[in-house]
């Protein structure tokens, strides 16, 4: 019998190419694939699925910004390209009334057609929609430390409505008679963008595979989903005769695309136990109540619960960590962007134990040296972990060097003063308070002054001595809240977390 994983990955696997199979099938055996030239239903068809991926586009949009998540960005980039074919499909359909259109009455997409006008206008944009989103999709899946990736993030605010406007610019290109639609239809550029498509569309839903095997984000998978659809919609469309059946599963694929990237989205934000209004204020100001009650996804919540369950002594940690963080970044005076940071970086900062053996993390005594490299390097397999979830750079710094030390003697990369990213630096603090006011299974936890004294005496030694006085001007931080906090973080980790491969 197969494993659990292995009957996990058989069921995606099948509900990925099981639409594909059947198009193709039914190419294959042409009685099975009738002719159906349902003009109309094709408008409706298209006029819903183009509201649909301007909606995709906007909401993935915002979303990525607001949670500074450079894949989420990326992706909205390609359900904007989606919004190509079905613009041109739009003006460019027989319903539509354009004067010489007519149903195609070759395989759909395939080179040499006659007329290259608005008739050809439909494959043509069809390969070039299919190549745009597929270059995102690939893009979106990179590792996010990447020069290439930090750039485009850095023009967020003006990227996706540039993009949008260049997609506009080239639709109208493809509806004029001339060389556009005739180049892309030639035989050798037609094959360069059809197999360009399935390369990109593939390593897409490669990547992202592996990425989800160890994540469980749900957007992780969606993406799979969609650049499997997305390939095998290029191949339907490629064999397949237009007006028959096969042609109108490949329509179905593109909306497969489409939803499979908005439902991957939607499943990996939902907190079933938030209002919507938390939600929307977690996502659109900045006060810290909320970026910790709605800001973090139900999906990064569940990847340190899964942390925590693996080191029992640390429940809560994560959240205190990057709550204690955010009230020193605020007392400096710390922007909206760095706020996020911080809070996503400090719930995250530990992930990278996931990859310590709990006999380790638990041990009662002091470790071996072999046993300290193992804890040594959780900050750089945390590190690897985040890069191919789309975090950026602040987050990874954090991640990174949170165990990183002023004077140099830190881990794991034995970096010195100002060399440390900032962000890193700040972090740092609230995490050795946190761990010496908590309880541990070699000893009991410190009071707030004497934790507080221990950070002074470290000042220019292990701390950063100007984030140590704004540390030391802040009001106790035994909390109330902490409680609450550790108890939902405990009966989560109680309650059980999504399956996390090591």
């Amino acid at each position: 019998m197969l494993s659990l994983p292995h009957r996990s990955r058989l069921k995606i696997a099948l509900a990925a190419l099981l639409p594909v199979l059947l198009a193709l099938g039914v190419v294959v055996y042409p009685r099975l694939n009738p002719q159906l030239e349902l003009f109309s239903f094709h408008s409706l068809l298209v006029g819903a699925v183009a509201v649909l991926a301007l909606l995709v586009t906007a909401v993935i949009g915002v979303v990525g910004v607001r949670q500074r998540n450079v894949q989420v960005v990326l992706l909205s980039l390609a359900s904007g390209s989606l919004t190509l074919v079905y613009a041109v499909h739009g003006l460019a359909s027989p319903e539509a009334g354009v004067a010489g259109v007519s149903p195609l009455p070759t395989a759909a997409g395939m080179p040499g057609m006659p007329g290259m006008g608005y008739s050809a206008a439909l494959p043509v944009a069809a390969q070039l929609r299919a190549l745009l989103t597929a270059f995102w999709l690939g893009l979106s899946v990179s590792p996010s430390d990447s020069a290439a990736l930090r750039g485009l993030f850095r023009l967020r605010g003006v990227l996706l409505v540039c993009w949008m406007a260049g997609l506009s610019a080239l639709a109208a290109l493809l509806l004029l008679p001339g060389p556009v639609a005739a180049l892309i239809g030639r035989p050798p550029v037609h094959v360069l963008v059809v197999g360009g498509t399935l390369l990109l569309a593939g390593v897409a839903a490669w990547r992202s595979w592996q990425s989800w095997r160890y994540s469980r984000f749900p957007l992780q998978l969606g993406v799979v989903y969609a650049a499997l659809w997305l390939a095998g919609a290029q191949v339907v469309l490629v064999v397949g005769p237009a007006w028959t059946l096969s042609w109108w599963i490949y329509h179905f694929l593109l909306v497969g695309v489409t939803a499979a990237l908005l439902t991957g989205l939607l499943m990996q934000g939902y907190r079933p136990e938030l209002p919507l209004g938390t939600v929307l204020r977690g996502l659109w100001n900045n006060r810290p109540d909320d970026l910790l009650a709605a800001g973090i996804s139900r999906s990064v919540q569940a990847l340190v619960a899964g942390t925590e369950a693996h080191d029992p002594y640390t429940a809560g940690h994560s959240y205190r960590v990057a709550l204690h963080a955010l009230r020193l970044a605020r007392e400096l005076g710390y922007g909206p962007e760095s706020l996020r940071a911080i809070i996503q970086g400090g719930i995250l900062h530990d992930i990278g134990k996931l990859d310590v053996p709990a006999h380790i993390l638990n041990a009662p005594g002091q470790l071996s040296a072999q046993d300290w490299s193992v804890v040594q390097a959780h900050p750089v397999r945390g590190y690897e972990r985040c890069r191919l979830l789309g975090f950026l750079p602040e987050e990874l710094g954090i991640v990174r060097s949170h165990h990183e030390r002023w004077d140099g003697a830190g881990y794991p990369d034995r970096l010195v003063g100002s060399e440390i990213p900032e962000l890193a630096r700040l972090l740092s603090i609230a995490d050795v308070y946190d761990a010496l006011t908590s309880r541990r299974s070699y000893r009991d936890p410190w009071s707030h002054d004497h934790a507080n004294a221990h950070i002074q005496e470290q000042s220019g030694v292990s701390f950063d001595p100007r984030l140590v006085a704004a540390w030391l001007r802040l009001p106790s931080l035994e909390l109330e809240a902490d409680e609450e906090w550790t108890w939902r973080w405990s009966l989560a980790v109680q309650n059980g977390v999504p399956e996390v491969v090591h």
